[in-house]
């Protein structure tokens, strides 16, 4: 609209433009709604496909009752409470949403939808379907056969006016209630955290104005979002009933010893050892009871028990636990195996159930790795990684012998200043082992000075160029090359310039700066074809103060 004061004609103008605009935003497109058409079949088969997976799992915990309904029975009622209240919300979806908010848009009678004079003209494509235990009714249906897909006002209507979305909402919020309270009985305290169906956000429009769950999501809605947007639902409390479900036949002797799968298993603190350190392992019978003994059999040096001759060593196990203690005395991979004797519960039997691990034994050692290069530079902040096997990186000190070490920002990166008067140091990194400070390992490092830059105009330091070339160059550039600090840089403090030009000798006398100032200038612009630019007495400076003098610049006008 104009700014300022409008004329009526303007203010009609503009009213029938704001109407247009709205008139354009409402046509809805063909392939818009075919769109639609296509999500909701997919939700459809999707919906169709859980079901069917629902209907095998109860059946699934209905034979886990059947064989022991002293502990599956409390699971199992509760298991059967939920799939009423499940067919109760499904149901009521389909019979008292659904279908009524497609004969209201469509205009036509239930009896019509469900008995089309000319069913390639049907609304629906299953007429009745329901699940294999005739419990749920499931409404397929075919939204390109509908030809009021497109209306939004009676479907608005139907949803908000008439208060069936909140009837809907009022429904959602006492299922997800029920299932809640349901699993909480069993024990699941925090299940709250894992059922979706929340109609308690915070909805906004496009203007941030704040909606209701009901406004959100069916105020001005085509009747095909409405369809796609309730099989959605439909399918959220599929899922929530399948977890719920699902974690009631988990609780079904839950804390029961099984020996179902019984097998001897080693768990060691840790597979690296130091010379000195001691190797620490559990044996145990995986779901083993406590209460339960069993000795274990084992001799070192072997991987197969079977092989063992001779120094096999007998333990027994207290809280269903043997504890190994080996002390390590000798580099390298260390083998052991060995048996575990159980009682048979059924058989009074022994059983023996074998086991084999290993452990390596390595001598005290660090890796103390420069991130950059290979030397350290001075006044730079040189990074280093420090680390050792087996030892976590707050366990270790590092020390310096010349300079200062400070931590980094990451575990294990460390960051070294050395001094400008000294050519080698030494880095040291020490832990506590078992009470004692052992040396893990110290590394000599080079002390050097950054190196100098190359300097350079338009990229060479020497050679031909086209006066257009060096005018748009227009300054003497310091070039670090591959140094590995790429951010350490250098300023050009002063230069000389000079030319032989009619057998005469010229010079800029000194420039300051690396530009090219109005004599420099002068000097390039009046240079002939062949003859030559000589850049001398270039001084630069670094970030550590220090001056250098860079390597001259001789060219060619080509």
């Amino acid at each position: 609209m104009a700014g300022g004061k409008e004329t009526p004609r303007q203010k009609m103008i503009s009213m029938m433009y704001l109407v247009l605009t709205a008139l354009l935003a409402l046509n809805v497109s063909v392939d818009i709604l075919d769109a639609f058409a296509i999500v909701n079949d997919g939700l459809e088969t999707s919906n169709a496909s859980v079901e069917k997976k629902i209907v095998d799992y109860y059946g699934t915990f209905e034979q886990q009752y059947l064989k022991q309904p002293d502990k599956a029975g409390e699971y199992w009622n509760k298991a059967l409470d939920i799939r009423t209240k499940t067919d109760e919300i499904i149901n009521f979806i389909e019979n008292e949403i659904k279908l009524p908010l497609v004969q209201v848009t469509e205009g036509i009678t239930k009896e019509e939808i469900l008995n089309p004079v000319d069913e390639t003209k049907a609304l629906i494509r299953n007429k009745d379907k329901a699940d294999a235990s005739n419990r749920r009714v499931f409404y397929e249906l075919n939204l390109k056969n509908i030809s009021a897909k497109d209306k939004y006002d009676a479907p608005t209507n139907f949803m908000i006016n008439e208060g069936n979305a909140s009837l809907l909402r009022n429904k959602l919020e006492e299922y997800r209630q029920y299932i809640i309270s349901t699993m909480q009985s069993v024990g699941l305290i925090d299940y709250a955290n894992k059922v979706g169906l929340r109609t308690d956000g915070e909805y906004y429009d496009a203007n941030d104005n704040v909606l209701t769950w009901e406004q959100k999501n069916f105020y001005h809605v085509i009747l095909a979002a409405d369809v796609a947007i309730l099989n959605k639902i439909i399918g959220e409390i599929q899922t929530t009933e399948f977890d719920a479900v699902t974690d009631l036949f988990k609780r079904i002797g839950a804390s029961d010893y099984k020996f179902n799968s019984l097998e001897a298993r080693v768990l060691p603190k840790t597979t690296y050892v130091m010379t000195g350190q001691d190797y620490e392992a559990d044996i145990f019978i995986a779901a083993s009871d406590t209460t339960r003994k069993f000795d274990v059999k084992y001799a070192r040096g072997v991987s197969d028990f079977s092989k063992a001759k001779g120094n096999i060593q007998k333990l027994s196990s207290k809280d269903g636990v043997v504890k190994l203690k080996f002390t390590a005395t000798t580099e390298g991979v260390q083998n052991y195996a060995g048996i575990v004797e159980m009682i048979d519960p059924e058989t009074g039997n022994i059983e023996p159930y074998p086991f084999q691990s290993s452990f390596t034994v390595a001598p005290p050692s660090a890796t103390v790795a420069p991130t950059q290069m290979m030397i350290f530079y001075q006044g730079l902040q040189n990074p280093i990684s420090v680390s050792a096997p087996g030892i976590s990186h707050d366990k270790i000190e590092v020390s310096i012998s010349k300079g200062e070490i400070t931590k980094g920002s990451q575990p294990g990166l460390y960051l070294v200043e050395v001094p400008s008067n000294e050519r080698t140091t030494t880095v040291t990194a020490t832990a506590m082992v078992d009470g004692n400070r052992v040396v893990l390992g110290s590394y000599d490092f080079r002390i050097k000075r950054v190196p100098s830059p190359e300097a350079k105009i338009a990229g060479i330091s020497s050679g031909k160029i086209t006066k257009e070339e060096l005018q748009a160059a227009a300054a003497i550039i310091p070039d670090m090359g591959d140094f590995e600090f790429g951010d350490y840089q250098y300023s050009i403090v002063s230069y000389t310039l000079a030319t032989i030009s009619g057998g005469d000798y010229k010079t800029s006398g000194t420039i300051r700066g690396g530009a090219f100032n109005q004599e420099a200038n002068d000097i390039i612009r009046t240079a002939k074809k062949g003859q030559k630019l000589f850049f001398e007495n270039i001084q630069a400076k670094g970030p550590d103060g220090q001056p250098r003098t860079l390597n001259p610049i001789n060219i060619e006008i080509k």
